[in-house]
């Protein structure tokens, strides 16, 4: 009994030594993937652009079957839509293109490329899935190929290219909050009778998954513009955490249609002048994870790939009606 007893005692010590050492060669294999490479690694370099081709080709087809698949295509054309949403789908386009400007910047920095070839690289990325959803835009008959939206596209990735290239930074980040909103049900009657729900117009302007919400659903996205305050008052550099940053937000409520509350389906037209189209304007903190610095590749990777999206925080609401609201946590 007691040589059984020892046994097992060694065993499990094996064990557990075998776990933790299995352990820690994992982690230094991480650690050490994760790792931006010091000069050119062809290997990497395949490996990152079979992944941005299989993120290309989901990105187009998910693109395709959340805004064109009901439609069919027509024969490209130009629609000037600078005035649709509140603006809100051009503060969207920047978005976009910020994020994929940064996200294939850290990639090509992952590769091995030096600062100004992954530049070249982010922004070419960028204009490749920007001008993709354009090139669809133009095939539509629901929209069409727009300069405005271009020119946003490229406000929002020269942001990105020039604050690298001014500070080696991104001392100004935008990020993106959404929570799905219900609607209420509400009938609308169009002019030849017919009866439909808000939810109903909800459905078919944003989608009824959440996925195809998040994407769609301009009254329930907010876009910010986050910062430290030490980039306006440098005073406060001893003071003021670098991880946490004050953000600006726009957003809007009650869009039920591009220009107005007004829309036409099949052959027939509905109004909902009664519900106002809102500006919303935001004031909140937010964290900026990048700063939050760990021993750990992965968990940096991680946060780093999280801080695309603003953090729920206290938020004053400023808004077109005139109104100042508090949220003890908006999102």
């Amino acid at each position: 009994m007691i040589l059984q007893q020892r046994f097992n005692k060694i065993l499990l010590s094996l064990v557990v030594s075998f776990s933790l050492s299995a352990t820690a060669y994992l982690q230094s294999k991480v650690q050490s993937f994760l790792t931006p490479a010091d000069s050119f690694n062809s290997k990497r370099a395949w490996l990152a652009g079979s992944f941005g081709a299989v993120t290309y080709t989901g990105f187009s087809f998910g693109l395709y079957n959340a805004w064109y698949k009901k439609s069919k295509l027509t024969s490209f054309h130009f629609f000037n839509d600078f005035g649709e949403w509140n603006h809100l789908d051009k503060v969207a386009h920047s978005y976009n293109s910020y994020i994929q400007a940064s996200n294939s910047f850290d990639g090509a920095r992952w590769c091995g490329y030096s600062e100004k070839n992954a530049l070249v690289w982010a922004g070419t990325i960028s204009f490749l899935f920007q001008s993709t959803l354009e090139f669809m835009d133009g095939l539509s008959p629901d929209y069409g190929f727009s300069w405005a939206d271009m020119s946003f596209n490229l406000l929002g990735s020269g942001m990105f290219a020039g604050q690298q290239l001014l500070w080696h930074d991104q001392k100004l980040k935008l990020k993106i909050s959404a929570f799905p909103k219900s609607y209420p049900t509400q009938q609308i009657i169009g002019d030849l009778g017919t009866q439909i729900s808000i939810k109903d117009r909800v459905k078919d302007l944003y989608g009824e998954n959440y996925f195809s919400q998040f994407l769609k659903d301009y009254n329930a996205q907010t876009f910010w513009l986050s910062f430290n305050p030490r980039l306006l008052y440098p005073k406060l550099t001893s003071k003021w955490p670098l991880f946490l940053n004050l953000a600006i937000g726009y957003g809007s409520d009650g869009l039920y249609g591009g220009f107005k509350n007004e829309w036409i389906t099949n052959g027939e037209r509905f109004q909902l002048h009664s519900i106002s189209r809102v500006h919303q304007y935001y004031l909140s903190l937010d964290l900026d994870l990048k700063k939050i610095r760990t021993k750990y590749n992965w968990l940096n990777t991680a946060l780093g790939i999280l801080n695309i999206i603003k953090i729920p925080a206290p938020t004053i609401e400023f808004n077109s009606r005139g109104h100042i609201k508090g949220h003890w946590l908006f999102f």
